[in-house]
């Protein structure tokens, strides 16, 4: 008999996960519940990262099952969404956040989240105005191929890691006054008019 040397533990009391459909009702809650649930969050990683059971900035292949758990309920995943109008603003993102194709056929509002893992807009289209301002950026913040139709501001938007708009397409004015970026590239397409800083 062979016994395991980490237990199998449950990471929360809650069933959630990163199951879009569910993600998709607690946006639908409001800022407050989604960010009541985003402090469980981070409360249960700095438990883990008290404990040395986190292994979180590891690849995913060494992280241990607790780990993985933990993304699994941290994860936002609204990829392939539409979202018509969406507002964010304010909202805390626990973990990775994925848009990864969503489209925001109205106004798509970020100012002021906080993503705390890594951030996905890869080949997402913001058909209206997309408002990044004062967005915090902890991971990577990922816009390859993402197309912005109306005007795209990230005015004091703080990028703590990598940061890439490698063939992102901005159709109007871009704007990115009193950003910080510790790695930005490829601020992709942009009309012939300078960028308003």
């Amino acid at each position: 008999m062979t016994t395991a040397k980490r237990p199998l533990r449950r990471i929360s009391s809650e069933t959630e996960s990163h199951e879009p459909g569910r993600k998709s009702a607690l946006f639908s809650r409001g800022q407050a519940a989604w960010n009541a649930w985003a402090e469980r969050r981070l409360a249960e990683r700095r438990k883990l990262e008290e404990a040395g059971d986190w292994t979180g900035d590891s690849a995913p292949d060494e992280q241990d099952i607790t780990t993985l758990a933990w993304h699994g309920t941290a994860t936002a995943d609204f990829s392939g969404h539409d979202e018509g109008m969406a507002d964010f603003s304010g909202f805390v993102f626990p973990g990775d956040a994925r848009f990864n194709n969503a489209t925001f056929s109205g106004e798509a509002c970020f100012s002021n989240a906080a993503f705390s893992g890594d951030l996905w807009f890869s080949e997402a289209a913001f058909l209206g105005e997309a408002w990044f301002n004062e967005a915090v950026f902890k991971g990577d913040a990922l816009f390859g191929k993402a197309t912005f139709s109306g005007d795209a501001w990230f005015s004091d938007a703080v990028f703590s890691g990598g940061t890439e708009f490698g063939e992102a397409a901005f159709k109007d004015d871009a704007g990115f006054s009193e950003s910080v970026s510790s790695a930005m590239s490829g601020l992709g397409q942009r009309p012939a008019r300078a960028m308003r800083d």
